[in-house]
């Protein structure tokens, strides 16, 4: 009997595919890792580029990007050898970071270079690197790959990073008839019950992003949540959707009494892949409840169903479906993301590096935003360490100014729990 061969690091699956289906002009499906730095002494690109340099051989996903995966099937391509120089960039920053930031995210990964970017951002008194990874290469978990482009730390420090840019690149596999059948009725019941009430803004074609972030002790907010008699990840959920009921994106138009979220969910347990083990679940959010306490009761239950009922299953690309054409296959993921509709994204994610500085200075905060891919807003929280963060990503064509208006409400809320 011979054993099955696991799929290498660069050979892409249906998941990873599925986000090569939602890029598109003005909707480029990479996601940011916005790190600032504590003080010191100020980092020179030079020396940026230097750690670089000695870092990207380390690794064979630092060298995978893709040609094409628009009109025509992709091609992986393996460089022999990352221009650094054209990866590693610096921009001087004279006002708000975040507008930066903004402009960075809206500008796609340039093809067939490997997959990714950085860029060194300086201001007069602070700096930060913004880390651009498209999603096709890998999901927000294993992204913590790349941080070893750049910590500090011994190779055994380093060698922590191995399970995310080693490990077999993720299938799903073939779930069980039965298991698979129960999380698509549960999925369509979902959908169906959070049709009514809607009115969040939808996404535009403009293509421009505004940023925003929020930031906690994580011993604070668990201390918070324990309060409330709730997980961390429940608190979160009922904090934004408290803030966003207190605080409708639109004052002066109808307030939505629900909004459609998509919640990912790792279908990898053990935290230890390659690509994408990440699948889309819903969760019906309270868009009118300024009540806390309610919101985290339908929090609890919305999690809960989403948990018991395997709801990330039912849109997951699962091994053995039968071959589709690839542009066939683009049009049935616009379709299916056109259907579902959904309104906005929130991600609540464990950190996974002990690494906590980088040439010296001290990361001292890392903030996660995820692209616009159907929802027009999105709220990445990533927990590691003792802080928590929340990256909020926005289209100003459709929430004009939100993101700034929204951290200020939801740390009125947490702080006020």
């Amino acid at each position: 009997m011979t054993a099955a061969v696991e799929p290498g690091v660069a050979e892409f699956g249906p998941s990873d595919f599925t986000y090569l289906h939602s890029d598109g002009p003005g909707a480029p499906a990479h996601w940011g890792m916005l790190l600032t730095l504590g003080d010191g002494a100020t980092l020179t690109l030079d020396a940026v580029r230097e750690r670089v340099a000695q870092r990207v051989g380390r690794y064979e996903l630092f060298r995978i990007g893709v040609r094409g995966g628009r009109d025509e099937a992709p091609e992986i391509v393996v460089a022999d050898e990352v221009d650094v120089p054209a990866h590693v960039t610096e921009v001087h920053v004279d006002g708000d970071v975040h507008e930066q930031v903004a402009t960075l995210l809206s500008e796609p990964l340039p093809q067939p270079r490997p997959y990714w970017h950085l860029t060194l951002l300086s201001a007069p008194a602070a700096q930060y690197v913004l880390l651009k990874v498209h999603h096709s290469l890998s999901d927000g978990i294993a992204g913590a790959a790349f941080s070893a482009l750049l910590a500090d730390g011994s190779d055994d420090d380093l060698a922590s990073f191995d399970r995310f840019a080693t490990s077999p690149r993720f299938r799903v596999g073939t779930p069980d008839d039965d298991v698979l059948a129960k999380a698509r009725a549960a999925f369509e019941k979902q959908w169906t019950d959070g049709e009514d009430g809607r009115a969040w803004p939808t996404l535009t074609s403009s293509g421009r992003r505004e940023t925003a972030a929020f930031s906690a002790s994580t011993r604070d907010l668990r201390r918070t949540a324990r309060a409330h008699g709730a997980s961390v990840h429940e608190f979160l959920v009922a904090a934004i959707g408290r803030a966003v009921s207190i605080a409708p994106p639109v004052p002066y138009g109808p307030q939505a009494s629900n909004i459609r979220v998509t919640l990912p969910v790792t279908l990898d347990p053990e935290f230890r892949h390659t690509g994408n083990a990440v699948a889309v679940s819903l969760l019906n959010l309270p868009g009118d409840e300024p009540d806390f306490d309610a919101q985290i009761a339908r929090a609890r239950a919305e999690l809960t169903l989403i948990n018991d009922e395997n709801l990330g299953l039912a849109l997951a690309a699962v091994d053995g479906a039968p071959p589709i054409e690839w542009s066939d296959m683009r049009t049935i993921v616009a379709e299916s993301m056109k259907r579902m509709s959904p309104d906005i994204h929130i991600g609540i994610n464990p950190g996974f590096t002990r690494v906590r500085s980088m040439l010296g200075r001290d990361i001292v905060e890392s903030t996660a935003m995820s692209p616009l891919i159907g929802y027009s807003f999105s709220v990445t929280g990533l927990v590691l360490g003792n802080r928590t963060t929340l990256g909020i990503v926005a289209d100003p064509a459709a929430l004009p100014g939100y993101p700034a208006r929204f951290v200020d409400v939801l740390t009125e809320v947490i702080g006020a729990s």
